[in-house]
């Protein structure tokens, strides 16, 4: 069987204008879902702020959980076989991603694309899909773990990827 799709996601130091990443999650090829906290480059913090967030992340708990850049970026070389990943705002995870490279005068090594056109290139509507597992929080609102684990239980849900290669959720 083809590996599954990554599905990523992320929060930013702001939700009107993102510039950097707080936190990455992800799904991986053994479906597995991590998360990690960013410990922000020094360039970022002289021009953008941390702004108060649904997650009550700060600057201190990044820099004491949180992972440098370079560490974020080697565990995606050796994990990521894949030149895209799925995002559910393409564009920003997009962004966020790129400054996390930028960090190291790196470009990434794969793209965003958007979860709902993965899914939709499969026939299934995301929206309605999330509707029929009886959810009424908004995707965008979910949790970036708790969304992870929602996107792989529809992919299994509608026999896109197998059920067996999904660890049961408590």
């Amino acid at each position: 069987m083809a590996s599954l799709p990554i599905f990523m996601t992320a929060v930013a130091n702001s939700s009107d204008e993102p510039a950097f990443p707080l936190l990455f999650t992800w799904s991986t090829h053994g479906a597995q879902v991590k998360e990690v906290l960013v410990i922000p480059d020094d360039e970022w913090l002289e021009n953008h702020t941390i702004e108060a967030n649904a997650h009550d992340l700060d600057e201190q708990q990044l820099h004491e959980f949180g992972f440098e850049a370079s560490d974020i970026l080697a565990e995606w070389v050796n994990e990521f076989d894949t030149d895209v990943v799925y995002g559910l705002e393409p564009e920003e995870l997009n962004h966020l991603i790129e400054a996390t490279y930028d960090t190291k005068g790196l470009e990434p090594s794969f793209e965003v694309q958007s979860i709902h056109s993965w899914f939709e290139e499969r026939d299934v509507n995301l929206n309605d899909a999330f509707l029929e597992q009886g959810q009424t929080t908004p995707l965008h609102l979910l949790p970036p773990d708790e969304l992870v684990i929602q996107l792989l239980q529809i992919a299994v849900e509608y026999g896109l990827i197998d059920q067996n290669d999904i660890p049961s959720i408590d």
